[in-house]
């Protein structure tokens, strides 16, 4: 027999609401409503949420970069989390697999330009751009 998971559309997005832990980090049981981004080679966790469940990332390193909404983040990669999708029609039986993530953390050094797509260093702060505009 073929299980089945309620998904949501929430603004025009596929949505899963899920409870996630994993020990290793101190994760208790969190619930997460995670956006469905079928191409997608990876899934993230936003850097709300890392803050929210306080997960350490300070000292990690981070194994490459991604653009969402015109921004740049730094993927810090955890270790695997568990991972309980409650059963369409149930209250008590939910489906239970082990799910790899990545923490998002913005970047700052790039601002993605909504035009071109191009990727151009962010403005100068007024101090420094006295200086810019000096060495012009």
């Amino acid at each position: 027999m073929k299980e089945r998971i309620p998904l949501q559309i929430i603004e025009g997005r596929l949505v899963l609401t899920s409870v996630i832990e994993c020990r290793s980090l101190r994760v208790q049981r969190q619930f997460m409503k995670f956006v469905i981004d079928t191409g997608s080679p990876d899934s993230y966790l936003s850097d709300k949420d890392v803050r929210r469940m306080q997960i350490p990332v300070k000292g990690r390193a981070s194994s490459g970069e991604v653009d969402f909404g015109g921004s740049r983040f730094r993927k810090i990669e955890l270790p695997q989390f568990d991972v309980y999708l409650l059963k369409e029609g149930s209250q008590n039986d939910f489906l239970s697999l082990k799910s790899s993530f990545c923490a998002l953390q913005p970047d700052k050094t790039y601002v993605l330009s909504a035009d071109s797509g191009e990727r151009h260093p962010p403005l100068p702060r007024c101090s420094e751009a006295s200086a810019w505009q000096a060495n012009k």
